[in-house]
């Protein structure tokens, strides 16, 4: 029986030599990945030594020139905030719009208070006015006299603009409000 122990200590043995060689040399090739990962962080090194920003280096100047405007621009911003303190001193305050309790008359009291006299003629201008703002048109210049018409219906006729071409038309008044708003417009004049 010594012999059959003897054989398979011996086998036992060339199995424990066998995966400690592949042990160690699994751990060789680590070792050469090791030592080029070490050429590697050299290089890198090497990089970032040249990237370092240096004073004199020519790819300095653009910062230097955005830096120089930067401050440029700050100063211009603080010139303006100074021009702009002056600016509300020359500014009129317009007043705030009366309250309710200035509409009304005396306190105990449901008479409206005297309203600022506002002629006919003004009223339907701010009518017909505010009507064609809201529908857009800009520059509004009416060349009927308003003061001439009568009560009932009328035609305002007005000239006014929208996106930047001219506009010819009249506003149909009844009863001091705006009934309808025809326009004729100078594109289909045009082939």
């Amino acid at each position: 029986m010594a012999t059959w122990q003897f054989s398979l200590f011996f086998v036992a043995l060339l199995i424990g030599y066998v995966l400690v060689h592949v042990r160690l040399s699994r751990a060789e090739e680590h070792l050469r990945h090791l030592a080029g990962i070490r050429t590697l962080d050299d290089r890198l090194q090497a990089i970032l030594s040249r990237l370092e920003p240096r004073a004199d280096a020519p790819e300095r100047l653009p910062l230097q020139r955005i830096e120089a405007q930067l401050q440029r621009l700050h100063e211009d911003l603080e010139d303006l905030r100074e021009a702009t303190t002056n600016v509300r001193e020359a500014v009129i305050a317009i007043p705030p719009p009366p309250s309710r309790l200035e509409l009304t008359g005396p306190i105990g009291t449901s008479e409206p208070a005297a309203a600022p006299a506002v002629s006919r003629s003004e009223r339907l201008r701010g009518v017909v006015e505010t009507r064609l703002l809201q529908l857009g048109y800009a520059n509004v210049n009416l060349l009927t006299d308003l003061s001439q018409l009568g009560q009932g219906d009328a035609d305002v006729v007005f000239e006014a603009e929208r996106r930047h071409m001219p506009i010819k038309g009249r506003v149909l008044l009844r009863n001091d409000g705006v009934r309808d708003v025809v326009v004729h417009t100078a594109a289909p004049m045009f082939p």
